[in-house]
């Protein structure tokens, strides 16, 4: 930490040879030892507050002495405490109604917090806070700012129009905060911060709080403030005491498979995933949604109603993922952030100072992990010249990584679930389960199901058998021409020792039958489209050029283990080859059928398919391809 009388220079000093520099980290203060009212601190104690951060206690004496003070210090630091419990202590008074002390944030979500917080530390020195920020109606602001509030928390769009109406009354305006003052600059309100400043007092006290000191910041400072401390917190060691970095290179061809494997790896309790443009946040929550995930995505494109709601799902810990862009994800605060995932690397270093700032907060620790692609690695190094932080480099996972994590992830979770003693006849009946023949698959079904229903989800259906293990239907030529069927299905099979029907009484089957599809159906019908030899219906155009692609070396034909009864449709299946192989819509022609389904696709692309979908898997089932069976009529 420093404290000089001059603005720093917006960029750090380079790290001197050798390696990197560990800040000291400073003992904490007691707020019962820092001298401050009883009604101060009997409101700090109910709120749990027993320590002083170091942004707390080192601005306190210059704040209270009533001088101009920046501070540059982290995103979730203690900030609003550390301009809250000045303002209860001494700079407002509460016996006066009239605003005394203004404090403009970036965004609604921020000016609410601020106000929440203010309020509590003030709540026994007469003091109230009244939030203003735009979306809100103007009414019931200019309700609280009549009935006298010393405290004006808010947006300095909606802050200035309050002015120009003259709800706003600003002479006994003893000190203005800036919060966040870089995230205000970068969202474009420069010219309403500069408006707003010309209309205070030119004798007040002013605090400037951010994360980094841009140089619109400094000149900012230079010209209206009064000699200002700078208190540094923060420049030169951005989340190194409680956040590791970490990057993964990607080739930025497949990212949202990348993630994927990461999100597997890497298994954060709660993240935001940051990306540089709103449809990719709409594209990111679709596909983890597919994965089965709990996420949302968060955008300038939501309407206020569907923010709250997403917000609520976040407050009630009903989300996994929230996929934000910068702009959206401003004022929002999360106390048990895990994970930050930059699923696009930023462009700027200060973009990505405020994002992962937003895990290791109020002394926790965070993860920050970032896909970093061919066409990023130039703002990678210049992050690290900038703010010394030297993410860790890992490697992606390959599928046989992520399947020995999942099976020991399940193993613990299993062994953590399953302590009881479940005695000698049950370990007798699986020591004999393992050493039959079919003792694997038993095992095997077994877990699947419980693991299912821990989830909370009917357990899987099991994979339909090959082409080899199904039953073949073939037809005999008679002297009529009729088909004779050689071997029948169960269904409906005449009982011959009974001479009974076993299908049920004779009007049910009348009426059954008449719904039935025919039980034999010759090769011609089968060819002129009337019934496939699995039972779905097919167009005659679509059996042509089925069997066009058979005898068509260009062109590869393709089995996949879904069909109608997993939920899927032609639209999900195209998804799944777009993410998983890069094809794009068209490149495969898609034959959606109720068990499974058939691809066709060109014959150099049968084989990359193949090996994409290896192992992959769809609503918690695992994806099968196969080069599909030729048919015989």
């Amino acid at each position: 930490m420093s404290v000089d009388s001059t603005p720093p220079a917006p960029l750090s000093p380079i790290a001197p040879e050798g390696g990197e520099v560990t800040p000291p980290s400073p003992p904490r203060k007691l707020f019962a030892e820092m001298g401050l009212h009883a009604d101060v601190q009997r409101a700090l104690a109910e709120m749990g507050f027993v320590d002083a951060m170091p942004v707390q206690s080192e601005t306190l004496e210059p704040t209270l002495a009533g001088r101009d003070v920046m501070i540059q210090s982290k995103t979730g630091s203690g900030k609003t405490a550390a301009f809250g419990i000045p303002f209860a202590e001494k700079l407002v008074d509460g016996q006066k109604h009239e605003v005394q002390a203004l404090v403009l944030a970036p965004t609604r979500e921020l000016a609410l917090q601020v106000a929440t917080e203010v309020e509590k530390i003030s709540q026994y020195r007469g003091i109230t806070v009244a939030p203003i920020y735009g979306g809100a109606p103007m009414g019931k602001q200019i309700a609280a700012l009549e009935a006298g509030a010393q405290v004006v928390a808010g947006t300095p769009g909606r802050v200035l129009d309050h002015l120009r109406r003259g709800t706003l009354k600003t002479k006994g305006v003893r000190i203005l905060v800036l919060d966040e003052a870089d995230e205000m600059l970068s969202m474009g309100f420069q010219e309403e911060i500069i408006a707003i400043l010309e209309r205070l007092p030119r004798d007040r006290q002013t605090l400037l709080f951010s994360a980094t000191l841009p140089p619109d910041i400094v000149r900012i400072a230079r010209k209206y403030m009064r000699n200002p401390e700078t208190i540094t917190l923060s420049a030169d060691y951005i989340g190194v005491e409680t956040i590791e970095h970490a990057y993964y290179p990607v080739s930025g061809i497949n990212r949202t498979e990348d993630l994927r494997r990461i999100l597997e790896i890497e298994q954060p309790s709660f993240a935001i995933i940051f990306c540089n443009t709103k449809d990719d946040t709409e594209v990111v929550a679709e596909f983890l949604r597919k994965q089965g995930r709990r996420a949302e995505a968060i955008s300038s494109n939501l309407t206020q109603a569907d923010r709250e709601r997403v917000m609520g799902l976040m407050r009630n810990n009903e989300l996994e993922f929230l996929c934000a862009t910068d702009i959206a994800a401003r004022g929002i605060d999360i106390s048990d952030l895990s994970h930050v995932i930059n699923y696009a690397f930023p462009e700027s270093a200060e973009v990505y100072v405020h994002r992962t700032g937003r895990t290791g907060r109020a002394g926790k620790s965070g993860i920050a992990i970032s896909l970093v692609g061919p066409r990023e690695l130039g703002a990678l190094y210049y992050l690290r010249l900038l703010y010394k932080v030297k993410p860790e480099e890992r490697r992606l996972p390959s599928d046989e990584e992520l399947r020995t994590h999942a099976e020991g992830e399940r193993y613990h979770a299993l062994a953590m679930q399953l302590q009881s003693e479940p005695g000698g006849d049950w370990r007798s009946l699986a020591r004999r389960i393992g050493s039959s023949v079919q003792g694997e698959r038993l095992f095997a079904e077994l877990l699947r199901d419980w693991f299912a229903r821990e989830a909370g989800r009917p357990a899987p259906a099991a994979a339909p058998p090959s082409l080899d293990e199904q039953p073949t239907r073939t037809w005999e030529a008679s002297t009529d021409e009729a088909p004779t069927r050689r071997r029948e299905p169960l269904r409906g099979r005449r009982d011959d020792r009974s001479g009974r029907d076993s299908r049920g009484p004779r009007e049910e089957r009348g009426r059954r039958d008449r719904d039935e599809r025919p039980r034999s159906t010759p090769p011609a019908a089968v060819r002129e489209g009337a019934l496939a030899p699995d039972g779905e219906v097919t167009a005659p155009d679509k059996i042509a050029a089925r069997d066009a692609a058979e005898g068509d070396p260009s062109r590869a034909r393709l089995y996949l283990n879904l069909g109608r009864r997993d939920r899927v449709e032609q639209s999900d299946i195209e998804a799944i080859l777009r993410e998983h192989t890069g094809l794009g819509t068209g490149a495969a022609e898609i034959e959606l059928r109720q068990n499974n389904s058939y691809l066709t696709v060109s014959a150099e692309d049968g084989p990359r398919v193949l090996e994409a979908l290896r192992g992959k898997m769809h609503a918690g089932r695992e994806i099968v391809c196969e080069p599909a069976k030729a048919r015989s009529y």
